[in-house]
C-alpha cells in the first residue's frame, strides 16, 4: 500500500511541475506560436487557453484508451484518430471562445486551425498511450494550466504595454508601445518571462538545498 501511495504522489508532483518548473511554453518551447501571435490581450489569452484545453485534454485521454488496443493497430491509425478528434473539438471551442474574444479568430488567422495540431499533444499523445486514463487526464489538465498561465501572463503584459488597458478597461499606464501587439513583441515578452521563470526556479532550488544542508547540520550537532 505504501509503495502505491508513494507512486501516486510522485506522479502528482511530476505532472504539477508542468505548470511552472517544466512549463510547456516557457521551458520546453511548445505551443509557442499562439502565445506570440494571438496573445496580445487578456481576452485573447483566455480564449486561446480555452481552445488549447478543449483540444489537448480529450486527445491525451483518447491516446490512453487507444493504448489499450492490440499492438497490431498501427501507430498511424491512432494518430489519424487524434487528428480527427482535435479537429472536431475546434468546433465547440470556437463557439465558446468567440463569446470571450470575438476578434480572436481574426488575429490568429490560420494559427487558430493550427491549434488542432499543437505540438503538446503531438509529442505527448504517443507517451500517454502507456498511461492510465486518469493520469492522461491529469497530464492534460496540467499541460493546459501550464500553457494558460504563460499565455495569460504574456497577454496581460502585452495588453498593458500596447494599449494601456486590462481586459479592455483603461489602467494607470499612460505610456504605450503599440509595437508590442505584434509577433516580435510577443517573442520579447515570452523570452523575458522565460528568463524570469528560470531565475525564480534556480533561486527556489538554491533555498531548498540551503535548507537541506542546514537541516543536516542540525542533526549532526544533536
Amino acid at each position: 500500500m505504501q509503495p502505491e501511495q508513494n507512486s501516486v504522489k510522485k506522479n502528482l508532483r511530476k505532472e504539477l511541475d508542468l505548470i511552472f518548473v517544466k512549463n510547456p511554453v516557457l521551458v520546453t518551447g511548445l505551443a509557442l506560436a499562439p502565445a506570440v501571435v494571438g496573445g496580445f490581450t487578456v481576452k485573447n489569452g483566455l480564449g486561446l487557453s480555452l481552445v488549447f484545453g478543449m483540444v489537448t485534454i480529450p486527445v491525451l485521454v483518447l491516446a490512453s484508451f487507444l493504448g489499450m488496443l492490440s499492438p497490431k493497430v498501427p501507430q498511424y491509425v491512432r494518430t489519424i484518430a487524434y487528428v480527427v478528434l482535435a479537429a472536431l473539438m475546434l468546433i465547440p471551442a470556437r463557439m465558446l471562445a468567440s463569446g470571450i474574444a470575438p476578434n480572436l479568430f481574426d488575429s490568429l488567422g490560420m494559427y487558430f486551425s493550427a491549434m488542432a495540431l499543437n505540438t503538446v499533444w503531438l509529442i505527448r499523445a504517443p507517451l500517454c498511450q502507456e498511461k492510465k486514463p486518469q493520469w492522461a487526464l491529469w497530464e492534460g489538465v496540467c499541460q493546459t494550466l501550464g500553457v494558460s498561465v504563460c499565455i495569460l501572463a504574456v497577454s496581460a503584459v502585452r495588453e498593458l504595454l500596447s494599449y494601456g488597458t486590462f481586459w479592455g478597461n483603461p489602467t494607470f499606464l499612460s505610456v504605450k508601445f503599440p509595437a508590442m501587439a505584434y509577433a516580435f513583441g510577443g517573442f520579447i515578452v515570452v523570452g523575458v518571462t522565460a528568463a524570469v521563470l528560470r531565475w525564480g526556479i534556480d533561486r527556489v532550488h538554491d533555498i531548498a538545498r540551503l535548507a537541506q544542508r542546514q537541516q543536516q547540520k542540525w542533526r549532526v550537532e544533536r
